[in-house]
């Protein structure tokens, strides 16, 4: 019995969530284990970007206020949800579950007004590729589900 195979774009969906989530778990645990460490390593960054120019200036200047220990320590807890589910998410879509690609759908579409919302307040071009991109993976991946729903139902 052969496998079959997958779309290109799901294939590539697929291998990013598997290179994405245990780098996600990988930082959890890293701000986890180490919140301090993590701390002096912002705050060292922040000192070398401090005497970047205007732009880096201003980005170091919002790191040395906002990285603290609480931040770090809700980083943690963000990554680590967030490496849980890209690892559910790259386990759903690899098995050929429709419900993985309705979980992917369903997640980023979710995001899409934040990030539309942001890319308003602060316009940045690698804003518009996040949002591009995620616009066009819901896209995809509706028009996906909505191709085997099709195929399945009686005509």
């Amino acid at each position: 019995m052969s496998t079959p195979t997958r779309p290109r774009g799901l294939a590539l969906i697929i291998a990013y969530k598997v290179v994405k989530a245990p780098l996600a778990l990988l930082l959890a645990a890293y701000l986890a284990l180490n919140p301090s460490g993590a701390v002096h390593v912002a705050l060292g960054l922040a000192h070398e970007l401090s005497e970047g120019g205007a732009l880096l200036g201003k980005f170091a200047a919002w790191l040395e206020t906002h990285v603290t220990l609480h931040a770090v320590t809700r980083g943690a807890m963000l990554a680590g949800l967030d490496g849980v589910v890209t690892a559910l998410e790259a386990l759903l879509l690899w098995r050929g579950s429709a419900l993985g690609e309705w979980v992917v759908v369903v997640g980023l579409a979710v995001l899409v007004p934040f990030e539309a919302v942001s890319l308003e307040r602060h316009p940045g071009p690698l804003r518009v590729v996040v949002l591009v991109i995620n616009v066009a993976i819901v896209v995809y991946l509706f028009q996906l589900r909505l191709r085997a729903l099709r195929e399945k139902s009686p005509r």
